[in-house]
């Protein structure tokens, strides 16, 4: 009976530290990231520093208190993420635990939103960091966006610590350059003597003229066969999105273009827009020229001055295939409400 009761209490007890401990979430005020602590028995504000490894003089002046106020039980603190507590890049130190911190997702927000809001860390990191294969997400799921570095023999949320936070960034391999044996400059300065070739003029002119048509007229992206890719690769999403929904959504207004690696081969193109689901394709229109793309949404247009008044932002790629001059333009939209 004992074993029972004995066994009985070493399971409630380790379900009561693990309700002690859910998720840390990180929060957002005026730019600034923070931790949110309640303060219990026995607590004051050292013992939290050292909880969180942050000098209580950092904590103090951030929730606009003194170190000489004294704290009450139930009081919440906001605790700073700095560089000396906060890890998005390189490893924590020998004497060091990287505790994984949480952002929770909401409805329409993209990987790439929670990028920028969060230092700006890169889209491939945060994949490997979650595991994820794409850029879609859900409403309500936890993302790791970094690691709370505490110590080790210091902090009792060092048991939360993951083996490994160094996920490495899609590394870029190099391909070694291989060198071809020329042929003997005397052989060739022979055959040059021997059948000198005639000198041309005319081709060279024509291959200016061929130059310049292909800088005025940018050549159009296909992915497929016949002309169903025209405009890009997710034309075909399009189409398949505006059979199953007919209730259309259409705007105008000022576009703009943010510096993106996909698109220039394989005809992939990328917009952000407010208030729309990621994943839906939109048809983007120059209305200067009335060139044409499809590009698949992202996520949200991150807020900003250089943001404001803008209905879209599109991938570089895109403005090109688009022909803009400027980096903002008249954009005309269309899209399958979902």
């Amino acid at each position: 009976m004992k074993k029972i009761y004995l066994l009985l209490f070493v399971v409630l007890g380790g379900v009561a530290v693990k309700a002690q401990n859910p998720p840390l979430l990180v929060q957002q005020e005026g730019g600034k990231l923070y931790l949110s602590h309640t303060v219990s028995a026995k607590e004051n504000w050292y013992s939290i520093g050292r909880i969180y490894n942050v000098s209580p003089k950092e904590i103090a002046p951030f929730n606009g208190m003194s170190l000489d106020n004294g704290l009450s039980i139930g009081q919440t603190l906001k605790i700073p993420l700095q560089s000396a507590n906060f890890l998005q890049e390189g490893k924590p130190g020998a004497d060091e635990a990287a505790v994984p911190l949480y952002h929770t997702t909401k409805e329409k927000e993209g990987l790439f939103r929670i990028s920028q809001v969060y230092n700006k860390v890169p889209l491939e990191q945060l994949k490997a960091w979650n595991k994820l294969s794409s850029n879609e997400l859900g409403n309500g799921q936890k993302l790791i966006i970094g690691y709370l570095r505490v110590k080790k023999d210091l902090s009792p949320l060092a048991k939360l610590a993951q083996g490994k936070v160094d996920a490495p960034v899609v590394k870029q391999t190099t391909t070694p350059v291989k060198t071809e044996t020329q042929p003997p400059v005397k052989e060739v300065k022979k055959e040059v003597q021997t059948n000198p070739p005639p000198v041309v003029t005319a081709p060279v002119e024509k291959k200016k003229e061929e130059v310049k048509k292909t800088v005025e007229n940018p050549p159009v992206i296909r992915t497929g066969s016949g002309t169903d890719t025209i405009g890009g690769a997710f034309r075909g999403l399009y189409v398949e999105q505006v059979k199953s929904n007919s209730n259309l959504g259409k705007t105008t207004g000022q576009a703009a273009i943010f510096k993106s690696t996909s698109g220039w081969k394989d005809g992939k193109y990328y917009a952000l827009m407010n208030n729309i689901t990621p994943g839906t394709i939109i048809k983007i229109t120059n209305a200067a020229n009335n060139k044409f793309i499809y590009a698949k949404v992202l996520g949200e247009i991150p807020p900003g001055r250089d943001n404001d008044g803008l209905i879209v932002r599109i991938s570089n790629a895109a403005a090109s295939q688009l022909q803009v001059a400027d980096n903002r333009f008249v954009a005309e939209l269309s899209w399958a409400k979902m």
